[in-house]
């Protein structure tokens, strides 16, 4: 297959809920598109996504371990590419019930991708906006981080991990690129160092609830805008109602709040932002006090849906050590 062959095929994928440019759904009546037309839209997607992987996919199937980070041993310095090592127990005691301490986040957008991966519009866009609200609204000290390769991603994480401390809350999210192969469910991150011939710069979910365990935070959160980003929440679904505050707080709280599943998703995008950033931003605008990730979660769901047939998702991550009982505290900051 030429290159231009390949270009074209690119302008089919669904990248983030911006989606990639080049490939727009026919018009439905009523704007909503019904089973058989979703499903031709689904089909048509898969197969340009496999084709313009194949030589990446065909290379994890004959070695999985290519995209694997290794862990870090005491012979590494804050320069190594490394995975820190997952930490082992719940809350300190002396840090169970009290409030919270700092609150970091973290905001990667992707978007410059190199030839014949699509570039995208809105991670930029949807990255400075949410970083100006979690400053403003929730008193977050905001990091932010564009066009990151593997390396400059796992090595922001892994500097979140040797900063936060137990009593602290931690935010990442991702816009970028996604992928999930259908044979092995497994779901990865394509950063801006992605290619189609090989996956080594691919980042797998399992080591992405790795770096999420190695984050001493007691509460932490992953929102990740990208295709395929649902297979991060499904590790464990969470039960309706919560816990006090109080209660919430003398337990770890990993969760993942994610775009949407592994169904089309609208290109069009809102005021310069995806569908789903633009529908979390205006969850966090409205945010008076405090409210739970599953409130935050069931209000851009419907808002995402709404809007177009895509279904964010919700849930712990157990592997990088969500308790029981636990949960995301989105607090608005005292006026």
């Amino acid at each position: 297959m030429n290159a231009k062959s390949i270009l074209a095929l690119a302008g089919l994928l669904c990248c983030t809920t911006a989606a990639a440019q080049g490939f727009r759904p026919p018009p439905f009546i009523g704007g909503v598109p019904g089973r058989a037309q979703m499903q031709a839209i689904e089909m048509q997607r898969h197969q340009a996504r496999t084709l313009l992987y194949r030589e990446a996919l065909e290379e994890i199937r004959r070695n999985p371990k290519v995209v694997d980070v290794r862990e870090c041993t005491s012979a590494d310095d804050d320069t190594s590419l490394c995975l820190p090592k997952a930490l082992s127990g719940g809350v300190p005691e002396a840090v169970a019930g009290r409030p919270t301490a700092r609150r970091i986040a973290l905001l990667i957008g992707n978007f410059s991708y190199p030839a014949p991966i699509p570039p995208l519009e809105t991670p930029p866009h949807d990255v400075d906006r949410i970083a100006a609200a979690l400053g403003l609204k929730l008193g977050f000290e905001v990091r932010v981080l564009k066009n990151a390769t593997k390396a400059d991603l796992v090595r922001a994480v892994a500097a979140l991990a040797r900063e936060a401390e137990p009593a602290d809350s931690v935010f990442v999210y991702y816009a970028g690129h996604g992928y999930l192969m259908d044979d092995t469910n497994m779901g990865y991150w394509i950063p801006i160092d992605g290619s189609v011939k090989t996956a080594a710069q691919w980042i797998s979910n399992t080591d992405i609830s790795k770096l999420l365990g190695a984050i001493p935070a007691r509460q932490l959160m992953l929102v990740s805008d990208s295709c395929f980003s649902g297979t991060l929440a499904r590790e464990q679904a969470m039960a309706a109602g919560a816990p006090s505050r109080q209660e919430v707080l003398r337990r770890r709280s990993v969760l993942v709040l994610s775009s949407g599943g592994e169904e089309p998703v609208s290109d069009e995008g809102k005021e310069g932002h995806s569908i789903f950033a633009w529908h979390f931003l205006r969850s966090l605008d409205r945010l008076g006090g405090t409210a739970v990730g599953a409130d935050v979660y069931r209000v851009v769901r419907k808002g995402v849906s709404d809007d177009f047939p895509q279904q964010p998702q919700y849930g712990a991550v157990v592997s990088a050590g969500h308790e029981p009982g636990g949960e995301y505290l989105f607090e608005a900051r005292a006026r």
